[in-house]
């Protein structure tokens, strides 16, 4: 085959003539001129004339840089679509035709080593009795050129850091769910710490359950207690079977024995919130007034 220099060669370069520095100077009196031209209400359609004349004189100019381009860019566009056909793309063609065969041979190749790593893998389930985790979780890179010892050692130590993290499990308290977890991710740390979060969480809300079952018997107690306080009601008259006579006996023997009483005192605490303690101890009040009992507040 002939030398590639001697097969694309460069018989003459373009030759481009140009006057841009003339007309160059020529645009920097017309652009220092327009630019100090002052714009006001009066002047703005000067401004405006300057500016557009500027700009017809670049769209020209723009016109004849891109024929140029063009007319200079045509020959190699030629050529390249040439080279192309002839050379490029038959390269090109060949390149892929080998590139496939030999990804074959080497994919056979892979796929024979990923074969006996996986049987390894599989062993190894087997000797620790681990039966939940995949091959693809050993994240094992198998190249052409891994060696099948550093494949093994990378399952071997795989495996010894599930062990290892199993054990770790076996001494926790709640080992049963946080082996659970620990399945579904194989981050340790994280198993054991969702699970010591979750029964926190449970304590907090049996606690809370436990503060107001105590709280409700509290307040039980206390209105047990103020209604101890409170006279009995008369029944009604379809239920009452004493006459008239007899309840007035009843009500002035009553009296005359509330007269030789001694006068006691009972002390309780109100829990609850505001709104409704003041509320309530207020409704309280008025009542036992009511019924001629004398109320003092402690401080």
């Amino acid at each position: 085959m002939e030398e590639i220099k001697d097969l694309i060669v460069v018989k003459q370069l373009p030759i481009i003539e140009e006057n841009l520095k003339k007309i160059s100077e020529e645009i920097d009196k017309k652009v220092e001129l327009a630019n100090s031209l002052a714009c006001t209400e009066g002047t703005v359609k000067d401004v405006k004339k300057a500016r557009a004349e500027l700009s017809k004189q670049f769209k020209g100019l723009e016109t004849q840089r891109k024929d140029v381009k063009e007319k200079v860019m045509k020959p190699y566009n030629d050529f390249d679509e040439v080279y192309k056909k002839y050379i490029s793309d038959k390269f090109k063609e060949a390149d892929k035709v080998l590139k496939d065969k030999i990804d074959a041979v080497e994919d056979e190749l892979k796929n024979q080593k990923k074969k006996e790593v996986k049987a390894y893998f599989d062993e190894m389930c087997v000797k620790e009795k681990i039966d939940f985790v995949t091959f693809e979780q050993t994240k094992t890179n198998i190249t052409l050129t891994a060696s099948m010892k550093s494949l093994k050692e990378n399952i071997n130590n795989f495996f010894k850091n599930i062990v290892k993290d199993l054990n770790l499990i076996e001494t926790q308290e709640h080992k049963e769910e946080m082996l659970i977890e620990y399945k579904k991710s194989l981050e340790v740390e994280r198993s054991i710490a969702s699970v010591i979060e979750r029964y926190k969480e449970l304590e907090k809300i049996h606690r809370e359950k436990e503060e107001k079952k105590e709280q409700e018997l509290t307040d039980e107690v206390m209105l047990n207690k103020i209604e101890s306080l409170s006279a009995p009601k008369i029944e009604s008259a379809n239920n009452c079977k004493q006459t008239a006579n007899e309840i007035q006996t009843e009500v002035t023997q009553s009296d005359t024995q509330r007269e030789d009483e001694e006068l006691i005192s009972i002390s309780f605490k109100v829990i609850g919130t505001r709104d409704k303690v003041t509320k309530y101890v207020k409704d309280f009040v008025k009542d036992i007034e009511e019924r001629g009992l004398k109320y003092e507040q402690i401080k």
